[in-house]
């Protein structure tokens, strides 16, 4: 009974959030920009911790939450649509990120008082923004019931676990049960770790590819050897 009354405390406060904050469609480059900013501004002591904190806890649940909806809505389902259990699939999500911000403020002061560059953390910036990507694959994942392709992204250089993938069609259900996915990170599976992949699983009309469970278990435990 708790747990229930928690859970639907959590999904009030969240839907109250998100209709104050949801505004015009946003990009990756944008959350980039949005997480650079803080980082810079609580570099510059022109924010202090509890700012920085709540900026990046903002920042998180409406850039997941566009992405959430982006990847259903390629998915065929419109957020008006969604579920409380489709939206809480979310709001752990975040949470799970949120998890890692003290650490971050922490290792901003740290820079800050050692005068040491802010380079590196701009580094860590696009790797928190591609958790972007990440949960739009996840929620094409979770709201797709027909055929997703893998695809690979920009990046120059692929691993090989992200080549040997590219092009497979699988039902939404197999990449699932296998648990390969794209991004991810840290991702036990891909030899790149997720950290800065740019791979896809796009919905698609193309064939299913021939024992594609059996290909993408093979993939994953190949990778665990």
């Amino acid at each position: 009974m708790i747990n229930k009354v928690i859970k639907a405390l959590r999904m009030r406060a969240y839907k109250r959030f998100m209709a104050n904050n949801m505004q015009a469609v946003k990009t990756v480059a944008h959350y980039v920009r949005m997480l650079r900013r803080a980082v810079l501004n609580f570099f510059r002591q022109e924010m202090d911790a509890f700012e920085f904190i709540d900026e990046m806890v903002r920042t998180i649940e409406v850039q997941f939450t566009r992405a959430w909806n982006e990847g259903a809505r390629e998915a065929g389902t419109e957020p008006k649509d969604m579920t409380d259990e489709d939206q809480l699939i979310l709001i752990d999500r975040m949470e799970q990120e949120q998890q890692f911000i003290l650490g971050f403020a922490s290792d901003i002061e740290t820079a800050r008082m050692e005068q040491t560059p802010i380079t590196p953390l701009y580094n860590r910036v696009e790797l928190w923004a591609n958790r972007y990507n990440e949960v739009r694959n996840e929620a094409i994942i979770h709201f797709r019931k027909g055929k997703l392709e893998w695809k690979l992204g920009q990046t120059e250089e692929h691993c090989t676990t992200c080549a040997a993938l590219n092009g497979i069609v699988a039902l939404a259900e197999e990449w699932e049960q296998s648990g390969i996915r794209p991004q991810n990170a840290p991702n036990e599976i891909l030899e790149c770790g997720g950290w800065q992949c740019d791979c896809s699983l796009d919905p698609t009309d193309k064939r299913k590819t021939n024992n594609a469970l059996n290909r993408l278990l093979d993939i994953a435990a190949g990778s665990q050897l």
